[in-house]
C-alpha cells in the first residue's frame, strides 16, 4: 500500500497531532503543551521518561519511536504512522505512552510498507501505563507488505480503576505477525481487546494475548475475529482471575472462505475462588444455505460470499470507535473481488 493511500483512506479527522516515523528516523513533530508532552524516543526528555518507568528492555542498537505523556484532566486525540520505505529495511521501534491520572487519549496508530518495499521487518517494545480513573482507547491498523515480519512487545498496566481498549485491524497480506500483548489490571480496572483479522493464503498469524485481573473487582476481555481465506492463524489469549470479585472472558470466532488454518487456544486460569472466567470459540465455513439464500435473490456465488463477509466483519466492527469503524466499513465496502 502507498503512504498516500493509506493518508487518503485511514487519516481520522480531527486527531492531531500526527505523528510520523519513517524507518529508523526521528519523530516528524515534538510537543510540550499544557495537555500533553511528545517527545522522541532518543531526545533527552524522552530518555528521562523511559528512566522514570519500568519499560521493557531495549536490546536495539540503532532504533525510533516515541514517548508520549497525557497530563491529568486533559482529553486527547493523537494519531501516529510507522512507515518502511525501503526495501529489506529492518525498522525496530520503542514507544512509551503514560496517561496520568483522571484523563483520556485515543490514539489511531497505523503501520505500513510503502508498496514497492520487499522483506522488510518491524521489531518493537512498546510499554503503556494508565493512570488511576483515566482512559486509554488505542486503535491501530497494519498495514504491512505481503513479505513484511512482525514482531511488537506490548505491556499495559493499569491503574485503579482505569480503563484500557484495545482494537486491533490486519486487513492486507502480511507474510508473519506475531503479537501477544500483556495487560495487568489493578483494583476495579477494565481492558477490552479486540482483534479482526483477514488471513491470506501464504500469511502466518500468532495473535492473542493475556489479561492478568490483579486487582479486586477489575475484569478483561479478548475478543477475536478473524476472515481466512488460506495462510495459518493461531490465537493464544489468555486470562488470569487472581484478585477478589474479577471478571474475564475469552471469544474466537473465525469464519473459513477457502479454507485455510485456525487454531484457537482459550486459557483461562482461576488463581482466587471469586473470580467468574469465560470463554467460546466457533469456527467455520460460509453457509451453504446462506450462499443458495442469496443465489435465490439473482446474485450469483461470488458476490453472496462477498455480503456474507461483509456481514461477518460488520458485526465485528459494531462495538469499536465510531471513527474506526466507518473508516473500516468504507474501506471493505470498496473492495472488489477482494474475498
Amino acid at each position: 500500500m502507498d503512504l498516500e493511500y493509506f493518508l487518503e483512506n485511514y487519516s481520522m479527522t480531527g486527531f492531531h497531532p500526527y505523528v510520523v516515523v519513517n524507518d529508523n528516523t526521528g519523530v516528524n513533530v515534538e510537543v510540550n503543551e499544557a495537555d500533553y508532552e511528545i517527545w522522541d524516543v532518543k531526545s533527552k526528555k524522552g530518555r528521562e521518561y523511559i528512566k522514570k518507568y519500568n519499560t521493557q528492555k531495549n536490546t536495539f542498537k540503532e532504533y525510533t519511536g516515541y514517548v508520549i505523556v497525557v497530563k491529568k484532566g486533559a482529553s486527547v486525540p493523537i494519531q501516529t504512522c510507522f512507515l518502511t520505505s525501503q526495501k529489506g529495511f529492518v525498522q525496530n521501534v520503542q514507544n512509551l505512552i503514560v496517561l496520568e491520572d483522571d484523563c483520556e487519549a485515543e490514539i489511531f496508530t497505523g503501520c505500513l510498507s510503502n508498496s514497492h518495499v520487499n522483506d522488510n521487518e518491524h521489531n518493537a517494545v512498546v510499554d503503556m501505563f494508565v493512570g488511576k480513573n483515566s482512559k486509554l482507547t488505542f486503535n491501530m491498523v497494519h498495514s504491512w507488505g505481503k513479505t513484511s515480519l512482525v514482531f511488537p512487545k506490548t505491556k499495559v498496566y493499569v491503574d485503579e480503576g482505569g480503563v484500557f481498549l484495545s482494537n486491533y485491524i490486519v486487513w492486507d497480506k502480511v507474510k508473519t505477525i506475531v503479537m501477544n500483548p500483556k495487560i495487568y489490571l489493578k483494583d476495579n480496572a477494565k481492558a477490552v481487546s479486540k482483534a479482526l483479522i483477514y488471513s491470506h493464503e501464504g500469511s502466518d498469524f500468532d495473535i492473542g494475548g493475556t489479561i492478568e485481573l490483579k486487582g479486586k473487582g477489575s475484569s478483561g476481555e479478548i475478543i477475536s475475529s478473524i476472515v481466512s481465506k488460506g495462510g495459518k492463524y493461531i490465537n493464544h489469549s489468555e486470562i488470569v482471575g487472581e484478585g477478589v470479585n474479577t471478571k474475564g472472558h475469552v471469544e474466537c470466532n473465525a469464519l473459513l472462505v477457502d479454507g485455510g488454518y485456525v487454531e484457537a487456544i482459550p486459557v483461562l486460569r482461576a488463581l482466587n475462588s471469586e473470580t467468574e472466567l469465560t470463554h467460546e470459540a466457533s469456527v467455520g465455513k460460509i453457509s451453504k444455505d446462506e450462499v443458495e439464500y442469496f443465489q435465490t435473490k439473482g446474485l450469483n456465488k461470488d458476490i453472496a460470499k462477498e455480503l456474507i463477509v461483509k456481514g461477518f466483519v460488520n458485526s465485528s466492527l459494531k462495538n469499536m470507535p465510531d471513527e474506526v469503524s466507518k473508516k473500516m466499513k468504507d474501506i471493505i465496502d470498496g473492495v472488489k473481488n477482494g474475498f
